[in-house]
């Protein structure tokens, strides 16, 4: 049961959004400290004057299980936001020294967070001066409470009268509409979905059923793209833009309803590596040439060793939490005590260089019925390599310190070393650039005969775990899971090609399922906050374990007993992603 309490006398602009009829009203930290002791379960703290020009944002900060404000341009108190939470949160009168947002006066306490917010009422008399609203959030904030941002943008708020929206069923489509997309999928695949979320809701799809909807959709793009003609590539396009497009419908809707599932995100997550990578097979086949062949396998690997770029930044540090400070009436006490989370840059045309999902499906789905696969593919592997050394070249400069000695054992479990890497690793020493000698070694070797592929891959291990040492800790030690995967990757394309019977099909599957699975890997750390399981870790062999039992395949019978190592990494792989989305 929600509970609603006005901070101040009249009633609140905001009544009709509310869930409940407010129950009472209080305008000092005392009166409301009565009045909650007669209250149970969560309580909904507003301001008279706040206002916001429809209901949805009200809806949304009233959601069960977590403490929350609206947040949105017209607000009155500053606030600094990092992690999905707010940091820093000031007064009309004791202001922050450099804001991202304004909060409005409408504050969701979860019950859970009531113990704090009877502290933080005893608290009040030392805290800020301002607005009982302000200083109570100022002070939750202060204690170390996480408070959840409910951004209202594209509705107005604010701390008088707003005038309400003629089409909020619109806006509030644009607000459900994920931030932070490529460049052209925001411009171009966003704008499609937007009008279809509302359709959605409207029928009642649950977010479940428009993902699997999605997936017969890439299932057809399959399809026909198997059939190798200029028509059926055209219907490849245009379903796999049906595809895309409901890949954001379906985030859309569970945000707009706020239907979430382990199913849903396990779908999400595993959905989008397994229709391009079949689109990108259907194609090989189609075209049936050992060097297309090559092109997508070549693609494969420089795509996957720039995620793991990108997903190894990003594991440089933990997110911000909000950090406990001392209570004070001094402004800003956050920016004192060095408490402020570092800027972010805004978003920029430069995203493109990203070559996110968005920007390959938009790319092979325009190019493959224009100008055929051939053209297509050269154009995505050019793209891909000039997005790896963009990203490459921008983030070196960038790199300053070292890994944060809690993402350590998450950037090990993406970088994946195996049993043998991490017992040849020296205790203490490391040296970075015997990866790239061992790369190189071991890129020779698959060129020689048996004795020599077994000898480069004995000393490029060596090297490895020479430079692996005490793990990804070093000011560069971000790059460890996309160097992994390139060396992988790499050797496995290099002995394949080098070989007498390269076996196209064989190899795909076996690179593409050991990508999936790592991809699955990060998917969980990023949703989860879960590491990967220790017995499919040593089932799966590690990096360096998989490469070895390759080339003892290749060696006794030839690259086609790879298809059989493929299905085998591929079942354990999705037995234990099942067992790990659905246990958490």
């Amino acid at each position: 049961m929600t509970s609603v309490v006005v901070l101040g006398s009249g009633a609140p602009a905001l009544g009709e959004f509310l869930p409940a009829a407010p129950l009472a009203h209080a305008t000092t930290a005392v009166e409301l400290e009565a009045l909650l002791e007669d209250l149970d379960g969560d309580v909904v703290l507003v301001a008279p004057d706040a206002d916001c020009s429809a209901r949805f944002p009200v809806v949304d900060v009233c959601r069960p299980q977590r403490t929350a404000v609206i947040v949105g341009a017209g607000g009155s108190a500053g606030v600094r936001i990092a992690g999905g939470a707010v940091v820093s949160a000031g007064t009309s009168q004791a202001r922050l020294v450099d804001q991202q947002d304004s909060a409005i006066g409408c504050l969701h306490i979860a019950a859970a967070d009531r113990p704090a917010l009877q502290q933080g009422l005893a608290e009040v008399a030392r805290g800020p001066a301002g607005e009982l609203w302000q200083q109570i959030l100022s002070v939750l904030v202060m204690a170390g409470t996480r408070v959840v941002p409910v951004d209202a943008a594209p509705f107005t708020v604010g701390s008088s009268p707003v005038p309400r929206d003629r089409d909020p069923i619109r806006l509030q489509a644009r607000r459900c509409a994920r931030g932070g997309d490529g460049w052209l999928s925001e411009r171009t695949v966003r704008p499609i979905s937007r009008r279809i979320t509302p359709i959605a809701v409207r029928l009642g799809l649950a977010p479940n059923a428009i993902t699997v909807i999605s997936l017969l959709a890439g299932a057809g793009a399959v399809a026909t793209a198997l059939t190798g003609t200029r028509w059926g590539y055209l219907a490849t396009a245009v379903l796999m833009l049906v595809s895309l497009v409901l890949d954001c419908v379906d985030g859309e809707v569970a945000r707009w309803t706020h239907r979430y599932s382990k199913g849903g995100a396990w779908l999400d997550a595993v959905g989008d590596r397994v229709k391009e990578y079949a689109v990108w097979f259907a194609v090989a086949w189609a075209v049936g040439q050992q060097r297309f062949w090559v092109l997508v396998l070549v693609c494969l690997v420089v795509f996957t060793s720039k995620h793991f770029l990108d997903y190894g930044w990003s594991l440089r540090y933990p997110p911000w939490q909000p950090r406990p400070v001392e209570i004070t009436a001094a402004a800003d006490p956050w920016h004192r005590e060095g408490a402020v989370p570092p800027a972010v840059r805004p978003p920029s045309w430069r995203r493109i260089l990203g070559m996110p999902i968005a920007e390959r499906w938009l790319l092979i789905a325009v190019l493959l019925p224009l100008v055929g696969p051939w053209p297509a593919f050269i154009a995505l592997a050019v793209l891909g390599a000039v997005s790896w050394a963009y990203t490459v070249l921008t983030r070196v400069r960038w790199s300053h310190s070292g890994i944060d000695e809690v993402m350590v054992p998450r950037l090990q479990a993406i970088t994946d070393p195996g049993p043998l890497l991490l017992a040849l690793r020296p205790a203490r020493a490391a040296w970075g650039g015997a990866a790239v000698i061992g790369f190189l070694v071991l890129l020779a070797g698959a060129t020689g005969p048996a004795w020599v592929i077994l000898a480069g891959f004995a000393v490029a291990l060596g090297l490895y775990a020479l430079a692996y040492g005490r793990g990804p800790r070093g000011r560069l030690g971000w790059m460890a899971p996309s160097i992994a995967r390139s060396t992988e990757m790499s050797a496995l394309l290099a002995l394949a090609w080098f070989s007498t019977d390269m076996d196209p099909v064989a190899v795909f599957a076996l690179l593409a399922a050991g990508a999936w699975r790592h991809y699955d890997v990060i998917y969980r750390i990023r949703n989860q906050q879960v590491l990967p399981d220790r017995t499919a870790w040593l089932m799966l062999l590690g990096t360096e374990g998989r490469v070895l039992v390759a080339i003892g395949l290749l060696l006794a019978i030839g690259t086609s007993t790879w298809l059989w190592f493929a299905a085998y990494v591929a079942v354990v792989a999705v037995v234990d992603s099942l067992w790990s989305w659905f246990r958490t």
